[in-house]
């Protein structure tokens, strides 16, 4: 798995891989993939609550546990999700990629495939920056092999 530069702002021009990005077409490509720690429980509103485990930088855990304001709990957070979050959060299966959920998703609500598309990529960088998804590039999810760890998502 891997963060996407691209969703984390900046241009969508084509980048090569030779700099480390991602060029849009190979962004739209990748397939988004639930953290395995987060938990997920239905409102009765149909949405979505999100509960997973706190990132903590290390450098910060540390002076925590320094000063004695870290206990041995995990901390844990809660998201809920609206009616199209918890569509697009429910299509992520590690097989549908960022192009197949814009489709569906712009289908579904009638919208712009632009508009859903910054959508989209605007959410999944915010699941990802808080740690609730990866990313696995489409040669890992067709070949089937599991993600190198210094490729990982965080």
């Amino acid at each position: 798995m891997v963060t996407m530069r691209w969703l984390r702002g900046g241009s969508s021009r084509a980048k090569s891989r030779d700099n480390g990005g991602l060029s849009r077409a190979e962004a739209l490509a990748c397939r988004p993939v639930r953290n395995r720690e987060v938990r997920e429980e239905k409102l009765e509103s149909g949405d979505l609550l999100l509960t997973f485990p706190l990132l903590v930088r290390p450098w910060l855990a540390g002076l925590a546990r320094a000063v004695g304001l870290q206990d041995r709990q995990v901390l844990t957070r809660k998201l809920q999700l609206d009616e199209m979050g918890s569509l697009t959060w429910a299509l992520m299966d590690g097989e549908r990629s960022l192009a197949d959920l814009v489709e569906i998703v712009s289908r579904k609500y009638r919208l712009q495939r632009r508009e859903t598309e910054v959508a989209i990529t605007t959410f999944l960088r915010e699941l990802g920056r808080r740690g609730l998804i990866g990313f696995r590039l489409p040669r890992e999810a067709s070949k089937g092999e599991e993600p190198s760890p210094d490729r990982a998502a965080r």
